[in-house]
């Protein structure tokens, strides 16, 4: 069993860089080879073989597959890639596909660095509700983090056509309008299943007697501040005045408030999630 985590572990950075250099070779337009069926047999492999990572590691601890810094980046990188994916699929353009998957490469190789493979079994099992806190929030850090790259591209891409340089970036990325709708689509998911983590978590919090616990917690007040600014993103559309263009600086700004509040839960002892 440690010798098949130890070898999954390995194995998956490398084919996210090679997801990345296929779904990237969009960016050289015509004179790129044809690698779409490549790019689906790679993306495909690393679902199945990712999900398998987490199947292994919960056999290995017997619990839980979500319980370190390692598998709640790892977690995070696992449901990105597939909500890319969907998001691909109901777009049809994977034109993102090359950046998203470079960045995911990057956070699978440090949850790789950082993974225990050496972990013991737990001592116990958590519960359906605490299962349902720890899943919903992770698929939507996911989801909030596509949502800011999709704005962070949609500026960048603005930014180019207002200066006329049609160069390698306006070729390979989908228009404005579906980097909108990725973005938008992305910041729903995550506003959904935010509303149900943090409402699972507030209950646990106050059913446990959790220490530490307050909402005027850092992480707390990050959660209700990040729900309520992604689910206008995902409601910009019919916001008026909120056009395309601020809600991605919205959803980039965003980004990093996300990136700062999963630092402080993934930080030991720096917030009363990385104490419990």
């Amino acid at each position: 069993m440690r010798a098949l985590l130890q070898t999954l572990t390995v194995l998956l950075p490398p084919l996210y860089l090679i997801g990345a250099l296929l779904a990237g070779m969009s960016f050289a337009g015509e004179r790129g080879p044809r690698v779409a069926g490549a790019r689906r047999a790679v993306l495909s492999s690393l679902l199945v073989l990712h999900g398998a990572w987490f199947f292994v590691y919960a056999q290995r601890v017997r619990g839980f597959p979500i319980d370190d810094a390692a598998s709640s980046i790892s977690a995070v990188v696992f449901s990105a890639c597939a909500l890319h994916c969907l998001l691909a699929r109901w777009t049809r353009h994977g034109g993102s596909g090359g950046i998203v998957l470079a960045l995911l490469f990057v956070g699978q190789l440090a949850a790789a660095c950082l993974a225990d493979l050496r972990a013991l079994p737990k001592p116990g099992t958590l519960a359906i509700e605490a299962l349902m806190h720890v899943a919903t929030s992770v698929v939507a850090t996911a989801a909030l983090i596509l949502s800011g790259v999709h704005g962070l591209l949609y500026l960048v891409l603005l930014r180019q056509m207002r200066r006329h340089q049609f160069g390698v970036l306006f070729a390979g990325l989908p228009d404005l309008d579906v980097l909108a709708r990725l973005m938008r689509g992305a910041a729903l998911f995550g506003f959904l299943a935010l509303t149900v983590g943090i409402n699972v978590g507030i209950w646990l919090a106050h059913r446990d007697h959790a220490a530490g616990f307050e909402y005027r917690a850092a992480e707390v007040a990050l959660s209700i501040v990040l729900w309520l600014h992604f689910g206008a993103i995902a409601c910009s559309g019919w916001i008026r005045g909120f056009s395309a263009r601020r809600a991605a600086w919205a959803a980039a700004i965003g980004l990093a408030v996300v990136m700062l509040s999963l630092a402080l839960v993934l930080v030991p002892g720096t917030t009363f999630h990385s104490r419990l």
